[in-house]
């Protein structure tokens, strides 16, 4: 799991939600929290497609925007390396659309976008490569990874699972991770072992924000829109440059 950035990205710099890579990691991983993260891979990691809804809110708001800090968000990948998600705001309305060449950022109602060239061969690669390049990560993106038990304990030093709870109809397990400046929980279905919810708490920033994702959705395997990979803004969009955001 990556650590949270300590502060949310500039509007020109962000997209969605984001997470980033650091601290070392001295894992204290208890054998049932491993046992279920690799039943949750297992299920997720050999879908050659995924579309997945659902809704997030930070609380208390951090000021970057009402639309940005709620609302719903849609993800569709295609592996190994084609990402889209969109995050209907409004006016703050965002979507980020890769290629496996091609980063493509549009506010649409703003008009405006970014456009860079961005080279990777897996999911987790170009979420990395954001990162070290511009200081941010595509929301889920571990959860989306094909290698979701690496993405998810990287820099986790304690986990575990805990009571079985509901997620509206849903009994869930709820893994519990901690790493520097994180605590994380993951609520994943008893009979599906998809993940249901996703919690973060930002414990090294002041208030200590809680970031909470309903994963609404998961469509697994299903034919999906191509062009939304390689999605471009409409005409009379101006070219920003996308700067790193810490």
């Amino acid at each position: 799991m990556k650590k949270q950035s300590t502060s949310l990205p500039a509007l020109a710099a962000a997209a969605l939600i984001t997470l980033s890579l650091v601290g070392p990691a001295r894992a204290e991983i208890a054998p049932a929290a491993r046992a279920l993260v690799k039943e949750v891979a297992a299920k997720l990691g050999t879908a050659k497609t995924i579309r997945l809804t659902a809704s997030h809110r930070l609380d208390p708001a951090l000021g970057v925007g009402a639309g940005h800090e709620k609302g719903p968000i849609t993800f569709t990948v295609q592996r190994p390396n084609r990402f889209h998600a969109l995050q209907p705001a409004g006016a703050e309305t965002r979507e980020i659309a890769y290629d496996g060449r091609t980063l493509c950022l549009i506010y649409p109602e703003l008009k405006h976008h970014s456009l860079v060239t961005l080279r990777a061969a897996s999911v987790e690669q170009f979420a990395d490569a954001l990162d070290a390049r511009f200081g941010f990560r595509p929301p889920v993106a571990e959860l989306l990874s094909a290698d979701l038990e690496g993405q998810i304990f990287r820099h986790v030093t304690a986990a575990s699972v805990e009571k079985a709870e509901w997620v509206g109809l849903t009994l869930c397990d709820r893994l519990h991770f901690v790493q520097d400046g994180l605590t994380g929980d993951l609520w994943v279905g008893k009979k599906d072992r998809l993940p249901r919810r996703y919690r973060l708490t930002f414990t090294d920033v002041t208030g200590h924000p809680v970031w909470d994702i309903r994963l609404k959705k998961w469509e697994l395997n299903i034919p999906v829109d191509e062009s939304l990979f390689t999605k471009r803004p409409a005409a009379g969009s101006q070219l920003a440059p996308l700067l790193k955001s810490r």
